[in-house]
């Protein structure tokens, strides 16, 4: 088994996500990523500075939200991270 993305949100304008990826050794990190346009390509870019390993999911989770936050500068609803 691979990297798993075990869940992923979206700030409100849709230009940033955040993955919650499990590891194979169990573990689990994130990746921010931002919507970009070059040239006529669209695609999601990574815009991670940091890398960290967490022991759970639900610790990935938050930090994942608080480096969405961070990085998008917008306010999240608790409604559409709460799924």
């Amino acid at each position: 088994m691979r990297e798993q993305v075990v869940r992923e949100y979206f700030s409100p304008s849709k230009q940033y996500k955040v993955q919650i990826i499990k590891r194979k050794d169990g573990l689990y990190t994130t990746e921010v990523y931002r919507w970009m346009e070059d040239c006529g390509y669209e695609f999601w870019s990574s815009i991670n500075h940091e890398f960290s390993l967490i022991n759970s999911e639900e610790h990935a989770r938050k930090i994942g939200i608080e480096q969405l936050k961070e990085c998008s500068r917008e306010n999240l609803s608790i409604n559409v991270l709460n799924d």
